[in-house]
């Protein structure tokens, strides 16, 4: 016992230097951070002992058989093989790390990863400790197999090296607790959560601790090959809890998952307005019925983005001008500060209950192709994902929605050019996940068609193309640009390869100091005007519009444009251009045709060799005629 003691002093001051921080930190403070990982580790710790102390003989006995002779019927040409060719050096460095190295780490590394705030790590490392146990103590219990040494009356190599090791060893362990080995799956579990910390070097240890491991309960005959397979198939199931429990998007949905209470007062919300909708409704005799569309009605809203979206459902004979007049006259009534906003036709959003809330009129048609106006199709889109979407992909939803909104490229509205909530569902419907959506975006191709199911539609000459399941003559991505679906195929790329919780949460962009500003913007030229009184997806488009005409119309007057772009406040717009040159010289190089065309040489010289325009004669140069032009 002074020699493990001993050893393990040396140890913790060896790694203590390399892997623990320089600076003091808060270590109780850590703990107390930590406290439910730590509670666990322990629990399946002093479970264990009681487990090898108190229950095993007794379930042993209860079960009355040892299944190492099933073991060694196959497995006894490798033993025979290890025990006729040990060598004392190899034998020594196994026992090492068995008995001195392994258990040393077992106590050194949680410790490590609480110094250090390695939350995702000790997380790793409880989360699987308990999956593994719970794994291997049914077969500790009810499938008893005793250790290769002992079935074959070998030494003990242990008590060769440190004497009376074995009363020490067994305080933790007994002589039948071999299938799976906890040895290989908590080694493979140490370098597993070793790889969640900062300092990566520390994992690479515990990576060649594990390989060391696997080959000692091998070489110094405690563990059975099949042992060993156990406990690569229990580290194996922590490894897959692991990934999941620690993952990003876990820690994400974490964020944008609203809560039961949150589900309780919207949900209580939505009931209460549309009561108040229907009481509306027959108190001014309108034939109409509400019906909540949108991702709250699909339950694929994000916690901090909550829309409560009701159409009022007219009969398709209902005058347009009478639909949208009572529709607007409901908005009003019901919703606190009524803004009247237009898409195809006027709608009302206001706040009830603390929510934005939107009221839109629309038609009740049997098909989603049968529409009058465009949004009659919203209620068909609501009913489809309703019907389709298995409830436990919502989170995939949720997840390709926030991941959109971090690289800015979600919203199909004419400001974004982006992605719909309606794209993001159908897309996860036809990959399955968030993740597969990624993989499969990464590399589409433009013009890429997608569909749910192989119907006839038109064709469309949109970047991206997925046919709307509820109206086969309609493009979902027709909204999104080329711009902003590259930006999103890059993203998947970087994310794949390289995942990071800042693709849905990016940091705060700071604004550059004054002079850094000036810096940038030399070269370039802007325009401010006025904002019209026009509806954002009327605005943009005529903005950008403008832009382009303005770029073409000082291209054609000489001045090349390297970059063009607009951006719109509340008061004004502002388009900027940066030219290659914010002067243009007297003359310019007009290229003339190639010297061996007759004709057109002759012509060319016949007009510019006596013109006022000219400045000097018409010149040759590689083979094709040239002259200076005055502006």
């Amino acid at each position: 016992m002074l020699y493990m003691l001993l050893s393990n002093i040396i140890l913790f001051l060896i790694l203590a230097a390399f892997f623990f921080p320089k600076k003091r930190v808060p270590i109780v403070k850590r703990f107390l951070d930590f406290k439910m990982y730590v509670a666990i580790i322990i629990a399946v710790t002093v479970f264990q002992i009681i487990e090898v102390n108190l229950i095993d003989d007794f379930a042993t006995q209860l079960i009355g058989k040892d299944f190492a002779s099933i073991f060694y019927s196959y497995e006894k040409p490798l033993f025979e093989l290890i025990n006729n060719n040990l060598n004392h050096v190899a034998l020594l460095m196994a026992v090492f790390l068995y008995i001195v190295f392994y258990p040393f780490t077992l106590w050194f590394t949680p410790l490590l990863f609480i110094v250090n705030g390695e939350e995702k790590s000790i997380k790793a490392l409880s989360y699987g400790l308990l999956t593994i146990y719970l794994f291997a103590l049914p077969f500790y219990l009810f499938f008893p197999v005793t250790n290769v040494y002992t079935h074959l009356h070998l030494d003990f190599h242990l008590d060769r090296f440190i004497s009376g090791i074995d009363d020490f060893f067994y305080t933790v362990t007994t002589k039948n607790n071999c299938f799976p080995s906890l040895h290989v799956a908590v080694s493979l579990l140490l370098a597993k959560s070793s790889t969640f910390m900062k300092n990566k070097k520390y994992s690479y240890l515990m990576i060649i601790q594990a390989a060391g491991i696997l080959f000692s309960v091998l070489y110094l005959s405690i563990h059975w090959f099949t042992d060993v397979c156990g406990g690569l198939i229990a580290a194996a199931l922590a490894f897959k809890v692991i990934d999941h429990e620690c993952s990003i998007e876990k820690k994400v949905l974490k964020k944008i998952t609203p809560s039961i209470e949150e589900r309780r007062r919207l949900n209580s919300t939505v009931i209460d307005l549309i009561k108040k909708i229907r009481e509306e409704l027959d108190r001014e005799n309108i034939k109409a019925t509400p019906k909540l569309v949108g991702s709250v009605a699909k339950d694929t809203y994000l916690r901090d983005s909550i829309d409560i979206d009701i159409f009022l459902l007219f009969p398709p004979n209902t005058p347009r001008e009478e639909m949208e007049k009572k529709g607007l006259l409901v908005g009003r009534k019901i919703l606190k500060d009524p803004e009247e906003r237009y898409a195809e036709h006027p709608y009302i959003r206001g706040k009830f209950n603390g929510y934005d809330v939107e009221i839109v009129p629309c038609y009740r048609v049997k098909k989603a192709s049968e529409k009058i106006s465009a949004v009659d199709r919203t209620p068909f889109h609501t009913d489809f994902i309703k019907k389709n979407l298995p409830p436990r992909k919502r989170k995939d939803v949720r997840l390709l929605k926030r991941f959109l909104k971090g690289i800015g490229c979600y919203g199909a509205e004419a400001q974004v050019e982006g992605f719909s909530g309606y794209l993001c569902e159908l897309l996860v419907l036809k990959y399955g996940s968030f993740k597969n959506v990624l993989k499969n975006a990464a590399n589409w191709k433009k013009g890429e068609v997608i569909k749910l199911k192989d119907v006839s539609s038109p064709s469309f000459k949109d970047p991206l193309v997925f046919i709307d399941p509820v109206d086969p003559n309609r493009n979902v991505a027709s909204a999104l640009s080329e711009e902003k679906l590259n930006i999103f195929k890059r993203a998947c790329r970087e994310y794949l390869k390289k995942p990071s919780e800042k693709f849905f949460f990016p940091n705060p962009v700071k604004p550059l100091p004054d002079d850094e500003i000036r810096r940038h913007i030399q070269g370039f030229v802007g325009v401010e005007i006025d904002k019209p009184d026009i509806i954002p997806d009327n605005l943009y488009p005529q903005v950008k519009k403008s832009l382009r005409r303005i770029v073409n119309a000082c291209e054609e007057k000489g001045f090349m444009i390297e970059k063009g772009l607009f951006t719109i406040t509340d008061s004004k717009v502002y388009i900027f251009l940066k030219p290659k040159e914010l002067e243009l010289s007297p003359t310019y190089t007009h290229r003339g045709p190639p010297v061996d065309e007759k004709e057109h040489v002759e012509s060319f010289l016949k007009k510019w060799k006596n013109s006022e325009l000219a400045v000097g004669e018409p010149y040759c140069k590689d083979g094709r005629w040239y002259v200076e032009v005055k502006r």
